[in-house]
């Protein structure tokens, strides 16, 4: 049985073969398109004349075969591209949301829009920087709690959750952030670079024990990961 990292890249693999199958389509129905088209032309036409009806009708024909080509092959290319990211079933293919009748329906509508990408953003940054084979809970979007902010929170246990934001630097980068949080103070969060560590702090505080200072911290005031507590 595949696992769901090669479940993933095979279906990415899957939806850029499809796309090019979909490109060499609809250049090959513009190529026959204008070889059958001018030839009648040329009967009637100057040389000059016929190749720019033949180029006209070529489009003509390329724009109906990649319209027609995207709709039957649509389905497969969204479903393709969910299990690509590791979505969840129809995350593509759900209904539109109706159309806002009023301004508080609309932001009602883009909270909820917002709620549902910080949910999705936290799934996917967890397996660019957490988990890379994409099999842990965390990497499920429905187990997340996205908020308006962009950010969202993971329940682990009574009094315990990781919280997820997308921080973005003076280059334009954006990273993403894990923080373990356990209380309501600033000194109790832990900053998560791994699930080995996350492991490794939920174990500690399980048994009342400290968390061992990580190799690379500073004495810069920064106190995340030094303590269990």
């Amino acid at each position: 049985m595949m696992n769901n990292e090669l479940r993933q890249a095979t279906a990415r693999v899957g939806a850029e073969a499809l796309s090019l199958v979909k490109v060499a389509a609809v250049l090959l129905v513009a190529g026959i398109t204008a070889d059958l088209a001018y030839s009648p032309m040329r009967h009637s036409l100057s040389a000059h004349d016929s190749r720019i009806g033949a180029a006209v009708l070529a489009v003509i024909f390329a724009i109906g075969a990649y319209q027609f080509l995207d709709w039957t092959t649509s389905p497969i290319y969204k479903r393709l591209r969910e299990l690509s990211f590791g979505w969840p079933i129809g995350t593509l293919t759900a209904s539109p949301a109706p159309a806002a009748a009023t301004l508080d329906d609309g932001i009602a509508l883009v909270a909820d829009a917002a709620v549902q990408d910080a949910a999705a953003r936290a799934a996917y940054g967890v397996m660019v920087t957490l988990d890379d084979s994409g099999n842990s809970l965390l990497s499920h979007a429905d187990r997340w709690q996205g908020f308006e902010n962009g950010e969202a929170r993971y329940h682990l246990a009574p009094g315990l959750a990781l919280y997820f934001r997308a921080i973005e630097s003076h280059y334009g980068t954006t990273t993403n952030e894990f923080t373990l949080l356990s209380g309501d103070g600033e000194d109790d969060s832990v900053e998560i670079t791994s699930l080995a560590q996350l492991h490794q702090h939920l174990t500690a505080r399980a048994a009342g024990l400290p968390v061992a200072v990580p190799v690379d911290a500073t004495d810069d005031g920064d106190t995340r990961g030094l303590s269990a507590a």
